[in-house]
């Protein structure tokens, strides 16, 4: 039993059916959306989070666990440095008395953060009070211990010392 030909090879004409095909653009453009989406979430899911700033030495470590982002406390050999803002230069900040790093510039700076983050908690973003520690291998420990401190007054309890890892190699 023969099946009638469809409409569409009805009209193509006697010649054999070598007419003219169109693509469908709307699926090969849903296609190419849903690749873009999956290439991006898997690069960003596998990026880098934390940059290690110009002329900062990390040190090494065998850790292996991923870095997540959070308020970013760098301490160079020259100048500490809080999400871009410029501090105190690392020498006087290693020396200087915890009450008075109370009234100094990096108190201030990481208590403004944390007061903006607190802020948002009734939007639904909550404060985690992480804070991600980038120390130069040369920084002396009385530093590290200072950033920590003033960390710890502003409600920053979370730390994280970034690190190389040597397991990736």
């Amino acid at each position: 039993m023969a099946f009638a030909p469809s409409k569409g090879k009805k009209h193509q004409g006697e010649a054999g059916g070598g007419g003219k095909m169109d693509l469908n653009m709307t699926s090969l453009i849903d296609m190419f959306t849903c690749l873009l989406a999956f290439l991006l979430k898997s690069f960003s899911a596998e990026g880098a989070l934390v940059t290690p700033s110009e002329g900062l030495e990390l040190p090494k470590s065998i850790a292996s666990e991923k870095a997540r982002p959070g308020l970013t406390v760098e301490i160079g050999r020259n100048e500490i440095v809080v999400e871009g803002d410029h501090v105190g230069p690392t020498d006087v900040f290693a020396q200087t008395d915890y009450q008075s790093l109370l009234s100094g510039p990096m108190f201030k700076a990481l208590e403004s953060r944390a007061n903006a983050a607190k802020a948002m908690e009734q939007y639904g973003t909550k404060f985690e009070g992480e804070v991600i520690i980038q120390g130069d291998i040369e920084v002396p420990f009385s530093a590290l211990y200072r950033v920590m401190y003033l960390c710890a007054m502003n409600d920053y309890g979370k730390m994280r010392l970034i690190v190389t890892s040597l397991a990736d190699s």
